[in-house]
């Protein structure tokens, strides 16, 4: 096995509103051979790192070290300046989507001679792994959603009450400028973060120097024409609408901590409940754990994506 950081210059990401890198690293993992091996990749659910001495590393390193995958393993930088992504075009962050299917997965199938392609990742990772499977069945033939954003309601609720509480004395753009400026974030930050930059995917607004709407006025009352920009992104709500592109999938992996913090199991189990319903073929288990330090899921979903994309060639 080899490890290696390449580099991609997007065309997608040019310009980007909030003038993050264009030019973006890949951390890959690759056996000595990978004529028509599996593409993997990862979707982080925060923060990207070219570290090779840390838990995810350790995992790739044994998977693949061991013979339990026999795949190319890729860990993009995804970051952006509000620490989270939600790998789908946005004017307001960045056209995400648009760099993992028109150029990321085409630039690394033929630097790689690679066949099928499988998406993974947990939190907003897992609902981009999602995301960009349900939409693009030709490209992509399965994926790992591990604890992925859906039930929005259930899993903002916390965040936005935080949030309207932090702008009763602050204007947005006052309260944005002011975190972008911080070198370290807390908890609570980041709780601010999350609604912030979730709602430069979800309700993008070009027209406010900020470049977003929030879901809740300033009293918190919800906008429902907003809210419900937010709402058909959710995977719980739209499933419904991919039932023939989910059957196109070879693999489709899903899982989620019985206490998870954000409420997730709700949305996860709404998932599996409306995949059964529509007869999609799918992997199901709730774990006994949270939503953090939960890197040691990779070791069953990807022998299980491995093990379906294998099969299936």
């Amino acid at each position: 096995m080899r490890k290696e950081i390449i580099k991609i210059e997007s065309d997608a990401l040019k310009d980007n509103y909030l003038g993050d890198p264009y030019e973006r690293e890949v951390l890959v993992y690759a056996p000595e051979g990978t004529d028509n091996l599996p593409l993997f990749i990862e979707l982080a659910g925060i923060n990207w790192s070219g570290n090779t001495h840390n838990r995810f590393d350790q995992i790739m390193t044994n998977l693949l070290g061991k013979k339990k995958i026999n795949a190319v393993v890729v860990n993009p930088n995804f970051r952006t300046k509000y620490h989270l992504n939600q790998y789908i075009n946005s004017p307001a962050v960045g056209n995400y989507e648009d760099f993992i299917i028109k150029e990321l997965i085409p630039q690394l199938k033929e630097k790689y001679n690679l066949d099928k392609v499988a998406l993974f990742g947990k939190s907003s990772g897992g609902f981009g792994a999602y995301t960009l499977s349900v939409r693009h069945p030709d490209v992509i033939n399965g994926f790992a959603d591990h604890f992925g954003d859906s039930c929005f309601l259930y899993l903002y609720n916390d965040d936005f009450i935080y949030t309207i509480k932090a702008l009763e004395n602050k204007g947005i753009k006052d309260l944005l400028d002011s975190l972008m400026k911080k070198e370290e974030l807390d908890d609570n930050d980041m709780k601010i973060f999350n609604v912030f930059g979730s709602s430069a995917f979800y309700s993008y607004n070009l027209n406010k120097d900020y470049g977003f709407d929030l879901p809740f006025d300033d009293t918190g009352e919800i906008i429902d024409d907003i809210w419900k920009k937010w709402v058909r992104n959710d995977p719980a709500k739209n499933v419904e609408n991919y039932k023939d592109q989910l059957k196109k999938l070879d693999a489709i992996y899903l899982d989620v901590g019985k206490k998870d913090e954000y409420n997730l199991f709700i949305g996860m189990r709404t998932l599996h409940k409306k995949l059964n319903k529509m007869e999609i073929n799918h992997f199901y288990e709730e774990f006994n754990g949270g939503h953090f330090g939960n890197s040691n899921r990779y070791c069953k979903s990807l022998p299980y994506l491995y093990e379906k994309l294998k099969t299936e060639n």
